[in-house]
C-alpha cells in the first residue's frame, strides 16, 4: 500500500486536502492510505525515518511557518530519505518550478490552494496520474542506481549504465550512461556490492555492464563498452569470458 503524507500549518486547508484525497482513494480505489497529516515538518518527518519501506506521496505547503523547514527544505528532506517519493506542493502561486529546480526536489505537481473550486479535481489528476505510472512500473519495472553528486539525489536506470570508472580525483567514481556522465563520490568495490552480476570488475579500474560489452580484444586486453576502451586486467579475463558465455 503507498502511504501518503500531508504536511500544511493552515488546519483548514489540511484538513481540506485530506478530505479530497480520502474521496478519491474510495471512489477510484486506489491502495492508499493517509500516513500522516501535520501541521509540522518535524512529526512528518519522524514519520518518514519510522516507515520500512519508502515510496510514499507528499503533499507539502510550500508557505510552512516553521523556523528550520519551509516546504522547499522539508522536500530536500524527504528527498534524501525517501529518493523515489512523489512530492506534490501545496502553494498559493502559480509557477514555482524554478524554486524545486533551485532545491533539487524534482516536484511532481504544483496545487494551487486559493482556487476552492479546482482543489477537488487537481488532486484527483495527481493521484490518478500517479497511480498510472505506478501500474506502469509494476508492468514495467525499471531499476535504478541511486547516488549524490553534489547537493543533488540522481537516479539512473541500470539498463541506461555503461560503466564505472575510477576518477583522477581519490575516492570518486565517474559513471558513463547512456545519456550522461557524472562523477561522484565512491569506490568500485562498493558499487560492485550494491550491483547484481549484470555487472563486473573486469580491472581495478573498470566496472562494466557484461550486456553493454560490443567488443573483446584478447590480444590487448581490452573491451569496448559504449564507444569507448576500458582495460581488462589478464586475471579477469578468463572470468569475464566465461561470464559473457
Amino acid at each position: 500500500m503507498i502511504q501518503i503524507l500531508l504536511c500544511d500549518d493552515d488546519d483548514r486547508i489540511r484538513k481540506e486536502i485530506a478530505r479530497h484525497i480520502e474521496n478519491q482513494i474510495l471512489i477510484m480505489q486506489y491502495d492508499m492510505q493517509i500516513a500522516q497529516s501535520c501541521d509540522s515538518p518535524v512529526v512528518l518527518l519522524e514519520e518518514l525515518r519510522q516507515m520500512q519501506d519508502k515510496r510514499n506521496i507528499y503533499f507539502l505547503d510550500v508557505d510552512l511557518k516553521h523556523p528550520e523547514y519551509d516546504g522547499f527544505l522539508l522536500g530536500k528532506k524527504i528527498r534524501e530519505l525517501d529518493p523515489n517519493g512523489t512530492i506534490i506542493y501545496i502553494t498559493s502561486f502559480g509557477d514555482l518550478a524554478y524554486k524545486t529546480f533551485q532545491y533539487h526536489v524534482e516536484a511532481f505537481d504544483y496545487i494551487v490552494k486559493d482556487m476552492t473550486d479546482g482543489l477537488s479535481a487537481s488532486i484527483a489528476r495527481c493521484l490518478s496520474s500517479i497511480q498510472s505510472r505506478l501500474v506502469k512500473e509494476k508492468a514495467d519495472p525499471v531499476e535504478y542506481y541511486t547516488f549524490k553528486t553534489g547537493d543533488t539525489i540522481r537516479h539512473v536506470p541500470l539498463k541506461d549504465i555503461y560503466f564505472f570508472e575510477t576518477s583522477s580525483k581519490p575516492h570518486f567514481v565517474i559513471l558513463h550512461g547512456k545519456h550522461e556522465r557524472m562523477e561522484f563520490l565512491g569506490s568500485l568495490s562498493d558499487i560492485e556490492k550494491e550491483l547484481d552480476d549484470r555487472f563486473m570488475k573486469i580491472h581495478r579500474s573498470y566496472l562494466v555492464a557484461i550486456d553493454k560489452i560490443e567488443k573483446v580484444d584478447l590480444r590487448h586486453n581490452t573491451v569496448t563498452v559504449g564507444g569507448e576502451i576500458c582495460a581488462v586486467s589478464r586475471k579477469e579475463k578468463s572470468k569475464l569470458l566465461g561470464r559473457m558465455n
